[in-house]
C-alpha cells in the first residue's frame, strides 16, 4: 500500500482496504460504487496531497483529496492518513489551491468547440439560455448516455428561447414565437421534448431604447411560467428593468440572467424576491469594455486566439449612459439582501470569451463589493444549488471529480484563479 498522512509501513492493498482505512479515518464518506469496483475507469486513482481546498462554501487550509474513477473518493484532513494502491498517482499541492470546476450560468452554446474549449479555462460545466443549433442538445445528451464527459464541459441546455414576434431572439434569424398564452404549454411541450432541462423566457421590451422592442404579454409570460412548472422545469428570464422584475416575480419565474439596468429596484421589490427565492445572474463583462483585461492578462492573454481577443475587445453597451452603474448598484442591493448571485458570461456577446470570461466575471465581482469566496461560490456552489444540479459545484465525497488546481490563494486574490496548474474533468486530468 501507499499512506499518506503518516508514515507506516507500506503494504500491499485492496478496494476493500481502502474503504476500511476511510472508515477508521471517519472522512470517507461514501462507500466504493461498483464503477470503483469493477475497475472501469478512464484513468488511475490520484491523491492531491498538501492542498488547500476551496470546497465549494470554506477554505480547508491543509487537506488531502482523493479521486478515483470519475468521483471524489475522500476529503481528508492534512492530519489524518488514508491507505491508497499502489498505482495511485500522489500529487503535490504545497502552494495551490484545489477548487471545483467552474460554472458558466449563462452562456449560448452553439456548438461541441465551445463546451471543449470552456474546459481550456477550467469551467467544467456551461447553462445554455438558448441557441439556434438545431439538434444539438440532444446530440450531446446521446453522447452522455455512454458515460461522463472527459473532453469538454457538461452542457445543460434550455434549448432555445421562449420570445414574441419581432421581440429579442429574433434578429438573428427565423425561430418560434409566442403570442397566444393559450399556445404556452404546448410551446414548452416542445422544448421540454427537445431536451431543454429549463426555459428560457425573453420579457423585456428594451426600455432603456427610445423606441421600446415588443415583449411577451403579461399575460403569455405568466402562461409560460405556469406551463414550466406543470412540466417540472424552471422558468428563468431575460429581464432587465424592475417592472419586468416584478411581474416576473408574480408570476413565480425562478430566476434572472440579467439585472436590471433602468434604475436599481427598491426593498419592496428585493424582499418579494428573497421571499420568492428567486436567483440572478448578472454579466459584468457586458456592462463596461473590461474584456480588454483578459487580452492584457499575462496569463490568460497568451491563451487567447486572435479571434477571442478581437470578440473581447468587440464590445459594445446596450444600455443608456450610466445603465452600467445601475446593474453594479443592483447586484450589490441584492447581494446584501441575501439573493444569491450566480456567475454568468453571456458568451459569445461582444466583450467575453469562453471560460475566460468567467475568470473575470469573479474579478469584477470582487471590485464590486464581493469577497473573494462569495465570488467562487458564485461560479461554483451558488449555481449548482440555484439549478439543482447536485452533483458538482462543491469539493466533498460522491462529488464529480471536476477540479482545478492553482497556483496561489484565489480567495485571497480572486485572479490567482487564472493561475490554472491543472485541470480534471470526470477524473481525468485534461491535457
Amino acid at each position: 500500500m501507499v499512506l499518506i498522512g503518516d508514515h507506516r509501513p507500506k503494504t500491499k492493498m485492496n478496494n476493500k482496504n481502502l474503504i476500511l482505512a476511510c472508515l477508521l479515518a471517519l472522512t470517507c464518506l461514501v462507500s466504493a460504487t461498483e464503477e470503483s469496483l469493477a475497475g472501469e475507469c478512464a484513468s488511475p486513482p490520484t491523491a492531491i496531497s498538501s492542498v488547500r481546498v476551496f470546497d465549494g462554501e470554506k477554505i480547508i487550509p491543509a487537506a488531502t483529496v482523493v479521486i478515483e474513477c470519475s468521483k471524489i473518493r475522500a476529503v481528508l484532513a492534512q492530519s489524518e492518513a488514508i491507505e491508497i494502491t499502489e498505482d495511485t498517482n500522489v500529487i503535490d499541492g504545497n502552494g495551490k489551491t484545489l477548487l471545483p470546476g467552474l460554472i458558466d450560468a449563462h452562456a449560448h452554446v452553439f456548438g461541441r468547440g465551445t463546451l471543449e474549449r470552456a474546459l481550456d479555462f477550467g469551467v467544467t460545466t456551461l447553462l445554455d439560455t438558448g441557441s439556434m443549433a438545431e439538434g444539438f442538445v440532444r446530440k450531446i445528451k446521446d453522447e452522455n448516455a455512454n458515460g461522463p464527459a472527459t473532453d469538454r464541459a457538461d452542457l445543460f441546455s434550455a434549448v432555445l428561447w421562449v420570445t414574441a414576434p419581432g421581440s429579442h431572439g429574433t434578429q438573428w434569424g427565423e425561430v418560434r414565437t409566442l403570442s397566444d398564452p393559450a399556445d404556452a404549454s404546448g410551446f414548452v411541450a416542445e422544448l421540454v421534448g427537445e431536451g431543454a432541462d429549463y426555459i428560457k423566457v425573453i420579457y423585456d421590451n428594451f426600455k432603456m431604447f427610445d423606441d421600446p422592442i415588443p415583449t411577451l404579454s403579461k399575460e403569455t409570460m405568466f402562461a409560460v411560467v405556469a406551463a414550466a412548472h406543470e412540466q417540472g422545469k424552471m422558468a428563468v428570464f431575460h429581464s432587465r428593468d424592475v417592472e419586468a422584475f416584478a411581474d416576473v416575480v408574480a408570476a413565480g419565474g425562478d430566476g434572472f440572467v440579467h439585472a436590471p439596468v433602468d434604475e436599481v429596484p427598491g426593498e419592496e421589490l428585493i424582499a418579494a424576491m428573497l421571499e420568492a427565492g428567486v436567483f440572478v445572474s448578472p454579466n459584468f463583462s457586458l456592462a463596461r469594455p473590461d474584456g480588454k483585461r483578459l487580452v492584457d492578462d499575462p496569463v490568460i492573454g497568451p491563451m487567447l486566439t486572435e479571434r477571442e481577443i478581437e470578440n473581447l475587445q468587440g464590445w459594445r453597451a446596450l444600455r443608456r449612459e450610466g445603465g452600467d452603474v445601475v446593474e453594479y448598484e443592483s447586484v450589490m442591493a441584492f447581494h446584501t439582501a441575501g439573493i444569491p448571485i450566480l456567475v454568468g458570461s453571456d458568451i459569445p456577446n461582444g466583450g467575453t470569451a469562453t471560460g475566460a470570461s468567467v475568470h473575470l466575471e469573479m474579478e469584477l465581482m470582487v471590485e464590486a463589493g464581493f469577497t473573494p469566496i462569495e465570488a467562487l461560490a458564485a461560479a461554483t456552489s451558488s449555481t449548482a444549488t440555484a439549478y439543482g444540479l447536485e452533483d458538482r459545484g462543491r469539493i466533498a465525497p460522491g462529488m464529480n471529480a471536476d477540479l482545478i488546481l492553482v497556483d496561489g490563494k484565489p480567495d485571497e486574490a480572486i485572479t490567482d484563479s487564472r493561475r490554472i496548474d491543472k485541470i480534471w474533468k470526470a477524473g481525468v486530468l485534461h491535457q
